[in-house]
């Protein structure tokens, strides 16, 4: 019975120590690292302002496309974003960025926590709709024809 105990013991104490978070390299690498140091920590890289779906709207590189919430005909519709970005910073980007491809700002309002943004060229309008939660920040942008009456 106390070879049981110990062998559970042993056994539990290699299963907490497999889950630490740290990061090892078990093979080594190109700066001769042996077997089993801890890697140096990496430089966080942030990804700079992209283009994705909408050939004049900048979006930053932090936030991610979620494909299934997308709708997009002919360079219009829905592109919907997502990543740990701060709502308000991510207001102002989008008032800086916007006008820089012939966006003219309209207006804004904030409403419980969220923030949507309005502009407009001659032929387009878009609204940029910012969603802010504990766990990330999703932004919907739209981008529709403006039709002649």
């Amino acid at each position: 019975m106390q070879g049981t105990k110990t062998l559970l013991l042993v056994m539990a104490v290699i299963f907490l120590l497999g889950g630490c978070s740290t990061r090892w390299n078990i093979l080594g690498s190109e700066q001769g690292q042996l077997a089993g140091q801890p890697m140096p920590p990496q430089p966080e890289i942030k990804a700079g302002p992209v283009y994705l779906d909408f050939n004049d709207v900048l979006v930053p590189g932090e936030l991610k496309r979620a494909a299934n919430e997308c709708y997009l005909v002919d360079g219009f519709g829905r592109l919907v974003l997502s990543g740990r970005v701060d709502g308000d910073s991510l207001a102002k980007f989008f008032k800086s960025a916007m006008p820089t491809t012939g966006w003219q700002y309209l207006d804004e309002y904030k409403y419980q926590g969220a923030i949507k943004l309005f502009f407009s060229k001659p032929d387009k309008f878009s609204s940029v709709h910012i969603m802010e939660n504990p766990m990330d920040t999703k932004v919907e942008i739209w981008v529709t024809q403006l039709k002649p009456h």
